[in-house]
């Protein structure tokens, strides 16, 4: 019985990394359209993101039945939690990675305002967040788990900094707002990127320490 559970946690983990794999395309993808104006690459990743529909919908089915089935002990019913969350986070990732890919596809061929440069490292940055949430769960990794979570802050100052030069450049030229609407669009979708990561490394340390870090509870529980 415990043989034949520890090779379905396997299987689950196996089938969690090909998604993660398949969801970071889709986001290196998506930010290729768009720096490169490539309509094609764009078009490419809204139809992958059936591949990752039907991949959330596979695991979350065989965790379900691995709960009903099986009677796991704490350490593997943890797991199983956070699989489950995780592959829901990976499922929005490769969500938001459509849409931009959408929003690029509708600037091919014009030439875009001056913060695409700041938006395409941006989501570097949120793709780096991603692929190393991912290994920390595949490695049970906390201190890399930790140090992802860290760079939330610097994330949203990024962010922030792009939307306003954004609307700087609108109030100079009214004629770009379509394309400023795109834009902001890109950058909130890069913004929950990171946001869904730092879900992943949080349900990492939950997985691996039995603690829960979201909204500082860790914190108020220790008295800091």
């Amino acid at each position: 019985m415990r043989e034949n559970l520890e090779h379905m946690l396997v299987n689950i983990k196996k089938d969690l990394i090909f998604m993660a794999n398949e969801v970071e395309n889709a986001l290196h993808c998506s930010l290729k359209s768009l720096e490169n104006q490539d309509k094609d690459l764009a078009k490419l990743v809204t139809k992958s993101d059936k591949n990752i529909n039907v991949a959330e919908v596979k695991i979350e089915k065989q965790i379900v039945s691995l709960l009903a089935l099986q009677q796991p002990v704490a350490a593997d019913l943890r797991f199983m939690l956070v699989a489950i969350k995780i592959n829901n986070d990976l499922e929005r990732i490769g969500d938001h990675s459509k849409n931009i890919a959408k929003s690029a596809k509708k600037l091919c061929g014009e030439p875009i305002m001056k913060p695409i440069d700041e938006i395409i490292q941006l989501g570097k940055e949120c793709k780096n967040m991603l692929r190393e949430s991912v290994q920390a769960f595949i490695n049970q990794n906390t201190d890399l788990a930790q140090d992802v979570h860290q760079r939330d802050k610097h994330i949203d100052e990024i962010h922030d900094k792009i939307f306003n030069d954004i609307i700087i450049n609108l109030e100079e030229n009214k004629g770009n707002i379509r394309q400023g609407v795109e834009l902001i669009s890109v950058i909130k979708q890069l913004e929950r990127i990171a946001d869904l990561s730092i879900n992943i490394c949080e349900d990492v340390i939950f997985m691996k320490d039995a603690k829960i870090t979201r909204y500082g509870f860790d914190k108020k529980e220790s008295g800091k």
